[in-house]
């Protein structure tokens, strides 16, 4: 099934004063809460904002996306006027690195505002083999496990049978849309013609039990500027390891904010 798009992927207007937008994509199998913390933790002229997509947290109701096209055509709709507004970034992790990804080369072949920096955070590049469990291959204690032991899920949800009855469900259609994620429109890695003019910055946890810093740096292959850095931490280095993620997000951001076509704040 096709989710609707019936309530705003973002929780609130974008801030008039603010010189760069960072819209924030989640992982498989969570939310926007995943960001609730970034506001005080990067420069106050950045606006943070997190992209919730449907049948999870707020948005609990709505019908969830299975499919990768699917997710970015909606998304491309709903924030065509947030990104066209003004400087824009935007940081995946995990799933919403391949989702922010798509949305952007979308725009980019629609003629849309691009983005001055892209990070993406804990995935592997869409050619590199995934490591990601198929979506139906577990059962849903096997599936259950899996997350507790990379991390994604608290040992509390262990024999919890109506807690899992609520999450596994989003998490196996999340594990759907990346599965379809190099149906997408992504351009083919293996052709320097086709990489695009983006700048694109990527982390990887180095003790992530998911994805290899190797995996994540092939990202390279698809964008003409790029950056890779490998921070302490598992796969949710955001959280497990907070501190030097952010310094290096903190800088790149900087270094936006300091180049001389950064628009200036609005009146007050």
């Amino acid at each position: 099934m096709t989710a609707t798009t019936t309530v705003s992927c973002l929780g609130r207007a974008p801030r008039k004063d603010a010189r760069l937008r960072l819209f924030c994509f989640h992982h498989a199998g969570g939310g926007a809460s995943f960001f609730s913390s970034w506001a005080g933790r990067l420069p106050s002229d950045v606006d943070v904002l997190p992209v919730q997509l449907p049948g999870r947290e707020a948005r609990y109701r709505e019908p969830r996306f299975r499919d990768a096209g699917d997710v970015v055509e909606a998304l491309g709709r709903e924030l065509a006027a947030g990104l066209d507004e003004g400087p824009w970034a935007a940081y995946g992790h995990s799933m919403g690195a391949m989702v922010a990804f798509a949305l952007t080369a979308a725009r980019l072949r629609a003629g849309g505002r691009p983005p001055e920096a892209l990070f993406l955070g804990a995935y592997a590049a869409p050619h590199v083999s995934s490591t990601l469990p198929p979506a139906d291959r577990y059962d849903d204690h096997e599936l259950a496990r899996l997350l507790v032991d990379f991390g994604g899920l608290s040992p509390q949800f262990l024999g919890r049978d109506d807690w899992l009855r609520v999450l596994l469900p989003v998490l196996r259609d999340d594990l759907r849309i990346c599965a379809t994620g190099h149906r997408a429109g992504l351009p083919d890695p293996d052709d320097e013609q086709a990489r695009l003019p983006l700048s694109v910055e990527a982390f990887a946890g180095a003790d992530d039990p998911l994805v290899t810093p190797d995996a994540v740096g092939a990202w390279g292959q698809y964008v003409h500027r790029f950056r890779m850095t490998t921070v302490p931490g598992g796969h949710f280095f955001p959280r497990e390891a907070p501190d030097p993620f952010f310094d290096r997000l903190n800088s790149s951001l900087a270094r936006l904010l300091a180049e001389p076509g950064a628009a200036p704040a609005a009146p007050r």
